[in-house]
């Protein structure tokens, strides 16, 4: 199986996929119940939102300036060093 062949399987999985969840909340939509969310609520859930993007935005962060600075390059010598196959 060549390359382009596989990324074309795998962009019309993607459609698929993609089209079955826009489907299954068109249809679960009308079949919701009612559901009313006091304002306490509400707050309780843009503070758990707010906190996990900002703690993904924080490791992420943390993530590239570590590799930027080397943080992390006698981890990976150590590996090169038990396995020389490498």
């Amino acid at each position: 199986m060549s390359a382009l062949s596989s990324n074309k399987w795998l962009l019309g999985m993607v459609v698929v996929v993609c089209g079955a969840l826009i489907a299954y909340l068109v249809l679960g939509y009308a079949e919701m119940p009612v559901i009313h969310m006091s304002g306490h609520g509400w707050f309780a859930l843009g503070l758990g939102v707010l906190f996990s993007v900002v703690l993904g935005a924080v490791l992420s962060a943390v993530l590239i300036i570590g590799r930027r600075r080397g943080f992390d390059e006698s981890a990976h010598e150590a590996v090169i060093d038990h396995n020389p196959e490498n």
